[in-house]
């Protein structure tokens, strides 16, 4: 993205996918358009989970990311980018509430999900051409009906509805402005420093399942987050184990 990308918002009163529907024009659309919905039928988390959203209580949309000189090894820093901005915009919203990034870009309020982020990226050359990134944040919704483990709004921290466009604009205008900051002056090492200070569970150790090796339950320590989104845990025994995304889960 260049430096002082624009937003341009569109909200639909209901589609299937703001991320399909952003793709359909995202070869001819600028980067920080957003597509926002009331109401989305098809909306789709992590692990190819879908996304639970009462129509008009929460923010459902997709935002095309422009970053300049990405290379496609860098992907994760972007990812970053996107994930630290909205948890800053968050922990405005929500003083005195613990805010954090649950590898690779989930992020808590406390220890519960009040934000997911999905980033698909399109690769020409080596580069990041583009990348639609989908984020549903749970914002004025009570009661949740899925199976979902640890859902939690904003409603329940301050007992009060939040307007919604206003969020919409501030959280794609931080995303914005921080992607082009660091696209302008990468500094991956200071990148890693803060998102490894707002990890989820990222000191102590904590229970997880080795998926990569079949290995099953673990106790392990967050010992590093590399350049490329690598996880290193270091086990109960001194062992250190590296993943990539869906090599490992968490256990709530």
């Amino acid at each position: 993205m260049t430096v002082g990308t624009r937003c341009n918002f569109k909200v639909l009163d209901c589609c299937a996918s703001t991320s399909s529907e952003l793709a359909a024009i995202a070869a001819e659309a600028p980067g920080g358009t957003v597509i926002a919905a009331v109401r989305q039928t098809a909306g789709r988390g992590q692990r190819g989970n879908s996304w639970e959203a009462a129509p008009g209580e929460n923010l459902t949309f997709s935002m095309l990311l422009r970053p300049a000189n990405m290379a496609a090894a860098r992907q994760f820093e972007m990812s970053m980018c996107v994930a630290l901005a909205v948890a800053d915009v968050l922990r405005r919203h929500l003083p005195g509430t613990a805010i954090s990034v649950k590898w690779p870009n989930d992020i808590y309020a406390a220890d519960r999900k009040i934000c997911g982020i999905l980033i698909e990226n399109s690769v020409s050359a080596g580069m990041v051409d583009r990348a639609i990134a989908g984020i549903g944040i749970n914002v004025n919704q009570r009661q949740f009906l899925s199976d979902a483990p640890n859902p939690v709004s904003m409603i329940h921290f301050l007992d009060r509805d939040t307007p919604l466009r206003p969020l919409l604009e501030e959280v794609c205008e931080e995303i914005a402005a921080q992607l082009d900051t660091y696209c302008s002056n990468p500094d991956s090492a200071t990148l890693l420093e803060r998102y490894r200070a707002c990890m989820w569970r990222g000191k102590g150790f904590h229970p997880f399942i080795d998926v990569k090796n079949g290995l099953g339950l673990f106790s392990g320590e967050i010992e590093s987050v590399a350049p490329d989104g690598t996880l290193t845990i270091r086990d109960s025994a001194g062992t250190l184990r590296s993943y990539l995304f869906k090599e490992v889960a968490y256990v709530l």
